[in-house]
């Protein structure tokens, strides 16, 4: 009996160490490592929420050759170029949350100097298209296209929700990427759900407005409420950051856009 509950035991700690680790920081960038660094590495990747992910192997030396895997049974693959140690694998949207299969094998370009890979490290990515001012100069910023900066906050595609949802982190947040073709000052409008009572900062450059969720009746009642103005003065690649400063209650709010309108001379 004594035998049998070794063996077990045994198991147990041999598939946990086949599992490898996985680290995830406060903004959502997780690292996968396997127990062992080697050319051909599996375990498990444990993901904390679903959504779009760049996804980038970190090898033990710079060696050229090719790097392919899945995770979560979406593929990876990669060039290693010989001259660093890291290599972008591609962007991937993993489906759920939880524990996620992950294999991952090498083909060096010399067989006498072979590829090891010790990390596979996640970063957030947005889940849309690039963000262009429009022709009537307004910038929609769509829950889909922000790029997510945590463990629990998600975008959720049903089409009832078409939101940034799960936001029970208070120190999860997101950010957008556009481009401004003609500057100008914009009131900026966000599109919320919520019980209401959360504060709220949104920042581009050093310009912030401060601002207060509002009761919509519940997290699935959207509507607009406008939250300041920005004065945008350069034109070319800027990022918009929205993050919560104080949550209200079990949730900071389901956003479903943001929206610049230009102010009119």
């Amino acid at each position: 009996m004594k035998l049998r509950t070794i063996a077990s035991l045994l198991i147990c700690i041999a598939t946990f160490l086949a599992a490898g680790e996985t680290a995830t920081t406060p903004d959502g960038v997780a690292t996968w490592t396997p127990t062992a660094s080697g050319p051909n590495v599996k375990g498990d990747f444990a993901a904390s929420r679903w959504g779009m992910y760049d996804i980038e192997a970190q090898v033990e030396a710079a060696v050229a050759g090719k790097i392919k895997g899945t995770i979560g049974g979406k593929e990876l693959i990669g060039t290693a170029d010989g001259v660093t140690t890291t290599v972008k694998l591609g962007r991937v949207y993993l489906d759920k949350a939880g524990k996620l299969p992950v294999s991952v094998e090498t083909e060096p370009a010399d067989a006498a100097k072979p590829l090891a890979v010790k990390a596979l490290v996640l970063n957030p990515a947005s889940e849309g298209k690039p963000i262009l001012q429009a022709d009537d100069l307004s910038i929609t910023l769509h829950a889909r296209d922000a790029i997510v900066h945590g463990n629990g906050l998600r975008y959720e595609i049903n089409p009832v929700k078409n939101t940034l949802g799960y936001w029970g982190n208070a120190k999860d947040w997101v950010s957008w990427d556009f481009e401004l073709k003609k500057p100008g000052k914009f009131i900026v409008f966000a599109m919320q759900g919520s019980g209401g009572g959360s504060e709220i900062e949104i920042a581009v450059s050093e310009q912030k407005l401060n601002w207060t969720t509002k009761n919509t009746g519940g997290f699935h009642t959207f509507t607009f409420l406008e939250v300041g103005t920005l004065a945008l003065d350069t034109p070319g690649a800027l990022s918009l950051t929205l993050k919560p400063i104080k949550k209200n209650g079990g949730a900071v709010m389901d956003l479903r856009q943001v929206i610049l309108v230009p102010v009119l001379k």
